[in-house]
């Protein structure tokens, strides 16, 4: 029983963490990037038409990954180049990806709500052997779609990019301190960019992880508040890689319950809250113990 919701709160987690660890980057430069949701909801679209029209995943994976590259460009130029707001612009993203969707999926295809069809082609479940001999942990680890191990993967590359590459250097400089970064040489927008571009490929793999890892199929605004949910992850890890992993996997902890839950006799209304109202009790509980801690400090320091 636990190593079932174990395996399954690690399926539901991955699209999370992928989003997380790309909206990590923005936010060590201080963006703040709410156009994750866009992001991955455009990269799970563009990743379905692609495998319907090739039966090819290499090629979905490539075209998600371009489609939502084309939406941090447009987040870039308005947010970035043209100093605009970011919250504005990321909701802007957000809509026009919800509502290009949704019109290309009409116009095009002549479907509302749901695209499936055969030809749709999705990611194979790998099977590792040797974690059959291993208890408790193997059951868990074992028989997931490719991009939950690449999720880990990336989690472990993200670590090292920030906190032991020049890379990672320049961009948390220009988090910490922009007018700083750029008297010693930094070009501070074009960290900026590439922070929204990092974020847009690993939304892209998340996006595909959710149309074409579990399921076979684009269903209209099938991230469901994922990208924020991501932000929460971000905030609750304290901008650490190892945190926003860790609350990433509690989120889809949480996700997993709510699926556990669809079998008993509970309002469905309900228990479609039960992540939501999880996240709001995590956040809660985070937010008091920051205060508490700045307050400790506080009497500390007088």
């Amino acid at each position: 029983m636990i190593e079932a919701i174990l395996h399954t709160s690690l399926r539901m987690a991955t699209p999370i963490v992928l989003a997380a660890l790309g909206g990590l980057f923005t936010h060590k430069a201080n963006v703040l990037n709410i156009a994750l949701e866009g992001m991955m909801l455009i990269g799970a679209f563009a990743g379905v038409i692609a495998s319907f029209a090739t039966g090819s995943i290499f090629i979905a994976i490539i075209s998600a990954i371009v489609a939502s590259m084309l939406f941090a460009l447009l987040f870039n130029v308005f947010g970035i180049t043209l100093k605009g707001n970011f919250i504005i612009t990321g909701l802007a993203v957000n809509i026009f990806a919800a509502g290009l969707t949704s019109f290309v999926l009409q116009v095009a295809f002549g479907r509302r709500g749901v695209f499936s069809d055969p030809k749709i082609v999705g990611t194979t479940p790998i099977h590792i052997e040797f974690l059959d001999k291993i208890p408790f942990i193997g059951p868990i680890l074992n028989n997931h779609s490719p991009m939950v191990y690449v999720s880990i993967i990336i989690a472990i590359l993200v670590y090292f990019v920030l906190n032991h590459t020049k890379y990672g250097i320049y961009v948390r400089a220009v988090g910490e301190n922009e007018e700083a970064a750029k008297a010693i040489g930094i070009k501070v927008n074009r960290i900026k960019y590439s922070t929204v571009y990092i974020s847009a490929i690993l939304c892209a793999l998340a996006g595909i992880n959710l149309s074409l890892g579990n399921l076979t199929m684009f269903v209209e605004n099938m991230t469901n508040g994922r990208g924020f949910i991501a932000l929460a992850a971000i905030f609750c890890g304290r901008g650490t890689t190892l945190g926003t992993y860790v609350f990433s996997f509690l989120f889809g902890f949480a996700d997993s319950i709510q699926m556990r839950l669809q079998n008993l006799n509970i309002p469905g209304t309900f228990i479609q809250m039960i992540p939501f109202i999880f996240i709001v009790l995590v956040l809660s509980i985070v937010g008091a113990v920051r205060m508490i801690g700045n307050l400790d400090r506080g009497i500390k320091d007088e």
